[in-house]
C-alpha cells in the first residue's frame, strides 16, 4: 500500500458512519445532524494544531468552508460527550487495514516493537487532580496537588514508526501492567507475525517472560542490576549464558494474572538468556563533549540467530526511537495543549494527536524514501518533521482529507518533504536527569528545540528532575 492509498484509507475510517455507536455516551448522540458531526468532531481533534481553541475552530471549520462556526463551549461540550471506545476502534481498523498493507521494514522477518511510558502535564484543575493525580509527597491532600499528570503508554513499531497501541491512565498506574494491558489487546493482531519486544529495565518480571514464552513472542529487557542476582552471580564471567529459574510457591502467589499463574504452576521453571554487554555515547553538556561508556545486561529469549553485539545493538539503536516518538508528540504536535477540564475530553484530545503523529509518519517515511543519499557526505539525511506537520496542517490538505480526495496534493506534500531535510548526527547524548543549573532555565524550550526538564532546588543551585 503507498502512503497516499493508506490516507485515503484512514480518511475513509474517520468518515465511517458505523463509528457512531462506539462514540456514544448519551443515547442518541451524533445520530441528527448538526453543526458538529461525528466526523468534523473527529477531524478537528486530529488536526487541531493552534494554542487558542477558537483559532483551532477557525482554522478547520473555515479550511472546510464552513462559515457558520461552532462556539467555543458547543465544542467542548461535544469533546465531553465523544466516548474514548471510538479511538480503539479506529486504531483497531488503522492496524488490520492500513497497517498490515504497507511495506513493512523488518529485521530476519521479525518486527521490532517497543514499550515505553512517560507523563503529560495536565491543566491544573482539581478535577483532574482526583482522576489522573500527579506528584505527591505523603503530607500532600490531592487537592495540594499543583500539576495534575496522566501516565501514558504505548506500543511503537521503531522500524516503521508507528504507533499500534496507546493508552492514558493514573499517574501512579505501574508501567507493567500497562504492557500487558497492550499485550492483551494486541494478542490477535501479533498471532501470526514475528515480533521481539524492547522494553527498558522498569518492565523485567518473570511474569513477562512466561507470557512472551506461551504467546511465542521474543523480547529483549534491560536488567536491573539486583534482578535475579544469586543466579547471575554464577555466571560472573560469562557475557552470553543461560540461568534456570525455579519458581516457589511464595513467588507463585505473587503472579497477578490468573492465566500466567496456571502456566507457572503447570511448569514452575524457566531459561532465560542473559546478555552481559557495553555501549557509548557521546555525552554534550553546554560546549564540552564526553564519551561514556556504561555496563548493561540484558534478558532474552532469543536463540543463537542473533548474537550478543546483534542484541546490545539492536536494543541500543533501536529502541531509543519510541522516545523519538514521545519528542514529536510533546514539542512537534503539543500533545499538552488542551482546552478543557474535563477528563473524557483530555482523553479525546490526546488521542486525536497519536492518529495525527501516524498519519504523518506514513507521508515522513514516504518522503525518506525519495531522498537520495550522497556516499561522500558525512552524515544520512531525513526529512525534517516539522516541515511535514506543518504541511500536513495546510488548509488545502485538511479539506482534501474531509472530501478523501487528498492523492494529488500529498504527491506535493512528500516531494516538499523529501526536499527540506536534515543531517542525523548519531551518538549524541544530551544530560537531562540530576544535571546542575545556577539559575531556572527561563525558556521553556532549549535553541534546538527540546524542552527543559523541571527543576528542583539543592543547597547551592538547582538540579534537574523528571517530575
Amino acid at each position: 500500500m503507498l502512503a497516499q492509498q493508506a490516507i485515503s484509507v484512514l480518511s475513509g475510517i474517520i468518515h465511517d458512519k458505523s463509528l457512531v455507536g462506539n462514540a456514544q455516551i448519551l443515547h442518541g448522540s451524533f445520530t441528527r445532524k448538526r453543526k458538529i458531526s461525528l466526523d468534523d468532531l473527529l477531524g478537528y481533534l486530529i488536526f487541531r494544531n493552534h494554542n487558542v481553541l477558537s483559532e483551532d475552530l477557525v482554522s478547520y471549520f473555515g479550511a472546510l468552508g464552513n462559515f457558520d462556526i461552532p462556539t467555543r463551549q458547543a465544542m467542548i461540550k461535544r469533546i465531553s460527550i465523544l466516548n474514548y471506545d471510538v479511538w480503539d476502534s479506529i486504531m483497531d481498523r488503522f492496524r488490520n487495514e492500513i497497517y498490515n498493507e504497507l511495506p513493512l521494514l523488518n529485521i530476519k522477518d521479525y518486527i521490532i516493537v517497543a514499550v515505553d511510558g512517560s507523563f503529560l502535564d495536565l491543566p491544573p484543575h482539581i478535577v483532574l487532580n482526583h482522576c489522573f493525580g500527579g506528584h505527591q509527597t505523603s503530607k500532600m491532600k490531592i487537592e495540594d496537588i499543583k500539576k495534575p499528570q496522566a501516565k501514558v503508554s504505548m506500543i511503537y513499531d521503531v522500524l516503521n514508526r508507528v504507533i499500534l497501541d496507546f493508552s492514558i491512565s493514573h499517574y501512579r498506574t505501574s508501567e507493567i501492567p500497562l504492557l500487558f494491558e497492550h499485550l492483551k489487546k494486541l494478542q490477535e493482531f501479533f498471532r501470526h507475525k514475528k515480533i521481539i519486544l524492547l522494553a527498558d529495565r522498569y518492565y523485567g518480571s518473570a511474569e513477562l517472560f512466561r507470557y512472551c514464552e506461551k504467546h511465542h513472542i521474543k523480547y529483549i529487557v534491560r536488567a536491573k542490576k539486583n534482578f535475579f542476582k544469586h543466579y547471575i552471580e554464577k555466571h560472573k564471567e560469562e557475557k552470553d549464558f543461560h540461568i534456570h529459574i525455579k519458581f516457589d510457591k511464595a513467588w507463585i502467589r505473587r503472579i497477578k494474572d490468573d492465566e500466567i499463574r496456571t502456566s507457572i504452576i503447570e511448569n514452575p521453571e524457566m531459561d532465560i538468556r542473559v546478555i552481559k554487554g557495553t555501549y557509548s555515547y557521546i555525552e554534550k553538556n553546554k560546549k564540552k563533549e564526553r564519551e561514556i561508556t556504561v555496563e548493561t545486561q540484558y534478558f532474552t529469549n532469543l536463540d543463537d540467530e542473533f548474537d550478543l553485539s546483534n542484541i546490545v545493538d539492536l536494543y541500543h539503536h533501536e529502541r531509543w526511537n519510541v522516545e523519538g516518538a514521545y519528542d514529536v508528540l510533546k514539542n512537534n504536535l503539543d500533545i499538552e495543549q488542551y482546552n478543557t477540564h474535563h477528563p473524557i475530553g483530555i482523553i479525546n484530545e490526546t488521542m486525536g494527536k497519536v492518529i495525527f503523529y501516524n498519519m504523518e509518519q506514513i507521508i515522513f517515511t514516504e518522503s525518506r524514501k525519495r531522498i537520495r543519499q550522497n556516499d561522500k557526505c558525512k552524515y544520512e539525511y531525513i526529512p525534517n518533521n516539522r516541515h511535514i506537520i506543518n504541511l500536513l496542517h495546510h488548509n488545502n490538505f485538511m479539506t482534501s482529507f474531509k472530501k478523501q480526495s487528498a492523492d494529488e496534493i500529498l504527491d506535493k506534500i512528500i516531494a516538499a518533504g523529501s526536499k527540506e531535510k536534515i543531517p542525523v548526527r548519531k551518538g549524541r547524548h544530551y544530560k537531562r536527569w540530576n544535571k546542575f543549573l545556577k539559575s531556572i532555565p527561563r525558556t521553556k524550550h532549549r535553541i534546538d528545540g527540546r524542552r527543559n526538564p523541571p527543576v528542583a532546588k539543592g543547597k547551592t543551585g538547582f538540579v534537574t528532575t523528571n517530575h
